[in-house]
């Protein structure tokens, strides 16, 4: 079972959902093919449930998940949803969300409190403005009316639309049709870190 020898450590894991895919796929199978191995995954459930000293996951798999916690770990489950997002490989929007930390990813935004990092975006948004949004808490994009749709996909944070007060959250896309203005806002917390799909108004 290559590093994970230890079968207390990997179902400790598996219960902590820090395994990969592959990992996990591998306890799938020692689950189905085992019910000695299902019994000490549901005695390891109940000790972890109860919190008890004698019963501690091993420390690898608390360091996965305050490591998922950091960085641009704490976008993991997001980057499949990137990456359909701006159309590139999950490669690419790992290694994009890994930049964000980077303070010379970022250049000036239009306004105060913000700040842009343009992406190169896959062939399906060719003739799109595909760029990642950082608002500092507080921080306002102020009035302006979509020349054509736009589509932005909240990584962090939050924020409010100023007019209608509807807040946008982590995970969530906020569509927006052509000719439709609002302001927002980003809410109390961490920075609002958006992506956002801009097509780009045709030449009168």
């Amino acid at each position: 079972m290559g590093e994970h020898d230890d079968l207390q450590g990997l179902l400790a894991e598996y219960a902590l959902g820090t395994l990969t895919p592959e990992e996990r796929a591998e306890v799938d199978a020692l689950l189905e093919a085992s019910p000695a191995v299902v019994a000490r995954l549901k005695e390891l459930e109940r000790s972890m449930s109860l919190v008890t000293a004698s019963q501690k996951p091993p420390a690898s798999a608390w360091a996965k998940v305050a490591a998922s916690l950091e960085g641009g770990g704490r976008f993991e489950h997001l980057v499949p949803k990137l990456a359909e997002h701006f159309d590139v490989s999950e490669a690419a929007a790992r290694a994009l969300v890994s930049s964000f930390d980077d303070p010379a990813s970022w250049s000036p935004g239009p306004a105060e409190g913000l700040e842009l990092l343009t992406v190169a975006a896959g062939p399906k948004w060719a003739g799109y403005m595909t760029v990642v949004v950082r608002l500092q808490p507080g921080a306002q994009l102020p009035m302006h009316t979509h020349a054509a749709r736009e589509q932005v996909l909240v990584l962090e944070g939050g924020y409010r639309d100023d007019q209608s007060g509807q807040e946008f959250w982590r995970g969530e896309i906020d569509v927006r049709a052509e000719g439709t203005s609002h302001s927002f806002t980003a809410v109390a917390g961490p920075p609002c870190i958006c992506a956002s799909v801009v097509q780009l108004a045709e030449e009168p």
